[in-house]
């Protein structure tokens, strides 16, 4: 990874696996870009920013976000256990529960289904939606 400092380079190694080598190269172009990209952080932007606005094939940077075969439930575990590594001995992890209803519509969409919206819900009316809870 020639383009990043070499103190970010152990926090992005852990993610490593989620991907296959052939996309991980890609993937220091992705994060200095983002670091550097002024407004949005769009794929475009960041190749841009990189100087490569002109990549015969950039098609290949846009297919790391929206083709890869990594998941994202991986990704979050081991950030989870790189932040719990960061924290004192001493210290309580606590976990709270958002139930904020994700509205989605769709066909394809697994668990979709109508509920109790919390957000919009008062006292005296209860909404429901449909979507994810």
């Amino acid at each position: 990874m020639p383009l990043l400092p070499a103190s970010i380079v152990p926090t992005l190694l852990p993610f490593a696996p989620l991907l296959t080598a052939p996309t991980w190269r890609h993937v220091p172009v992705l994060v200095t870009g983002t670091l550097l990209a002024q407004g949005p952080r769009t794929v475009v932007a960041v190749l841009r920013v990189m100087g490569l606005a002109h990549e015969p094939r950039f098609e290949r940077y846009h297919r790391v976000l929206n083709r890869g075969r990594w998941s994202g439930v991986q990704g979050l575990q081991i950030l989870l256990r790189l932040l719990i590594a960061l924290l004192s001995p001493g210290w309580s992890i606590l976990v709270v529960v958002d139930e904020t209803l994700e509205r989605r519509k769709g066909a394809h969409i697994a668990a979709k289904g109508m509920y109790r919206d919390a957000v919009r819900t008062s006292k005296s009316r209860v909404v429901t939606c449909l979507g994810l809870q």
